[in-house]
């Protein structure tokens, strides 16, 4: 018994296209070609991380700047109200998502134990609700 033609005699072969790219998929390869010479340096993040660990900023303000960062590249394609909306919901995750709120934590301890110390212990109690 077959299904929409398959198995049976004389049903026909579906007629995949194999050559090139698709539109949706060159417009991605676009786009991400674009977009390449826009990514954030690490040297921002680690000068971030360096300003944490000699408590010249606190946890919230280096969080705060790394979302900034992530979000960097979206200025300009979205509009104010979606990037604020797309702000506000990756620093929301940072306080609440216990694998963030870990790595937030281990992240800042790291910084404060080389050097003269962070403001506090992890994402200003984040994870403390659960």
């Amino acid at each position: 018994m077959g299904i929409d033609g398959i198995q049976k005699p004389g049903g026909t072969t579906p007629n995949v296209e194999t050559s090139g790219a698709s539109g949706a998929d060159g417009d991605f390869k676009a786009n991400l070609e674009s977009s390449a010479g826009v990514s954030p340096s690490p040297a921002t993040s680690s000068s971030a991380l360096q300003r944490l660990d000699a408590g010249h900023i606190s946890v919230e303000e280096y969080l705060d700047l790394q979302v900034n960062e992530a979000v960097a590249h979206l200025q300009g394609k979205l509009p104010p109200n979606q990037l604020e909306f797309v702000r506000e919901s990756l620093r929301e995750q940072l306080n609440e998502d216990p694998v963030l709120v870990e790595l937030v934590r281990r992240t800042t301890l790291s910084a404060g134990s080389s050097g003269a110390g962070s403001s506090g212990a992890g994402a200003s109690g984040a994870g403390s609700s659960r």
